[in-house]
């Protein structure tokens, strides 16, 4: 386990297009939220959760703290903003809740590719899609997502453009994200 980084698992979004909180919906009766974490855990020093309000916590296989975003309904860019301000690490690997088939493999592919001239590791699909909710952030960032949260220019593909960016091709099968209840019964077959 890296000590030099720290992970986050971002759970602070409202579930809209899904109809309940969709970090506790369960894929091979698990829910994608402890997934994450049963993966995110044994390569990090620590693990937090961003979610939108202090009260809010999900049942965990292990230790991990909740920290809430600092600006409401600001996005994932709010709670990468969260991490960083929490974050005692030079980096900080971010994973988004609704990322089930996430490997071990593709993030510590990301931790091995960080350097010094970087600003952030992205995993990208194949066909060259950036997953900004997968990737290694230097802590070094956090002026700049602050500012950009103040602007209130919330598109995470927004700050990739303002960092220098290194990339990580990884399967876009472990990239797929759940968006819609409909989106699970595929995902139960691997």
């Amino acid at each position: 386990m890296p000590s030099d980084v720290t992970g986050l698992i971002l759970a602070g979004g409202q579930s809209r297009r899904f109809a309940s909180d969709k970090a506790l919906a369960e894929v091979n009766g698990v829910p994608m939220i402890a997934r994450v974490y049963e993966v995110l855990a044994p390569i990090c020093s620590e693990v937090l959760v961003s979610v939108d309000v202090p009260e809010r916590t999900y049942p965990l296989p292990g230790p991990a703290r909740f920290i809430a975003d600092r600006v409401p309904d600001a996005g994932p860019l709010s709670g990468l903003d969260a991490g960083l301000v929490e974050d005692m690490t030079p980096s900080l690997l971010v994973v988004a809740c609704d990322l089930p088939a996430i490997t071990g493999n593709a993030l510590r592919n990301l931790i091995a590719a960080r350097s010094h001239d970087t600003d952030a590791v992205v995993a990208v699909t194949p066909d060259g899609r950036r997953q900004p909710l997968c990737a290694c952030y230097h802590r070094s960032i956090a002026p700049l997502v602050t500012e950009q949260l103040a602007e209130g220019r919330y598109a995470m593909h927004a700050l990739l453009d303002r960092l220098t960016v290194r990339e990580v091709i990884v399967p876009a099968e472990t990239l797929r994200n759940v968006n819609a209840p409909s989106d699970l019964p595929s995902m139960k077959s691997e």
